[in-house]
């Protein structure tokens, strides 16, 4: 296992992280890590972070708008009740 050393940069205590682990783990520069402390072990986690332009169905279920969807309904309910005009089945 590498040994590793702290060391002081500015105003944080900054940790390195060998090259052959960060390898091993498929981090690069700028990966953003989680950092938490449980008892005397220290543990660092890949920060997960959603794509871009990625929204969860949560959030695209708060866009819709309830009167825009129930106007929508009602004009197409005039459409539904036609009767068929060509092969179509309903």
């Amino acid at each position: 296992m590498p040994l590793t050393k702290l060391r002081q940069q500015g105003g944080a205590v900054v940790v390195t992280i060998p090259g052959e682990i960060a390898s091993l783990m498929g981090w690069v520069v700028g990966t953003m890590l989680n950092v938490k402390a449980h008892g005397d072990t220290v543990s660092i986690t890949p920060a997960r972070r959603r794509a871009r332009g990625r929204r969860s169905v949560a959030e695209i279920l708060d866009g819709i708008d309830e009167n825009e969807i129930a106007s929508l309904n009602q004009s197409l309910a005039d459409d539904l009740a036609d009767t068929p005009k060509g092969k179509e089945k309903i």
